[in-house]
């Protein structure tokens, strides 16, 4: 820590409380959209499984978005 900054001055991120919908309203909205993906598939062809693929490479996308932002990080 610099000297110019005291520990007085660092927000403690374990006092940080956070309702449950804040916690949990992404991975919700997620879930939705792979729910949807999943529905999607079994509706039809053409434009619809278009349509699945691209809700179902949601989590992969997030996942490798957030990987890669992570190894940058350290």
């Amino acid at each position: 820590m610099p000297p110019s900054v005291s520990s007085a001055d660092v927000p403690n991120r374990a006092r940080h409380h956070r309702s449950a919908w804040a916690v949990f309203r992404v991975p919700l909205l997620v879930g939705l959209v792979c729910t949807a993906g999943l529905g999607l598939a079994l509706v039809g062809d053409g434009i619809w499984d278009g349509l699945s693929w691209l809700a179902l490479s949601l989590p992969v996308t997030l996942v490798a978005f957030y990987w890669r932002r992570a190894g940058r990080l350290r």
